[in-house]
């Protein structure tokens, strides 16, 4: 995962940790932990991230899959 991707897209859409993880329905300490890299994302929250950032498919494959999935 590029989690620096992930934060810089969030700081972009003007979300503090806490506000995306509420958005989740997570903690804030355990969304700190996945956008570390301590904890990895289900695919549920990988959805849930998409939705409450409003990615495309093109930059959530290249956040959460290295760009392995093809390009849309």
């Amino acid at each position: 995962m590029k989690l620096r991707l992930l934060k810089s897209k969030r700081v972009l859409k003007g979300l503090y940790q806490y506000e995306l993880a509420e958005k989740m329905g997570i903690s804030h300490k355990t969304y700190n932990f996945k956008e570390n890299g301590k904890i990895v994302f289900t695919v549920e929250e990988i959805l849930k991230v998409i939705e409450c950032l409003d990615l495309t498919l093109d930059e959530a494959n290249d956040i959460f899959f290295f760009n392995k999935l093809p390009k849309s």
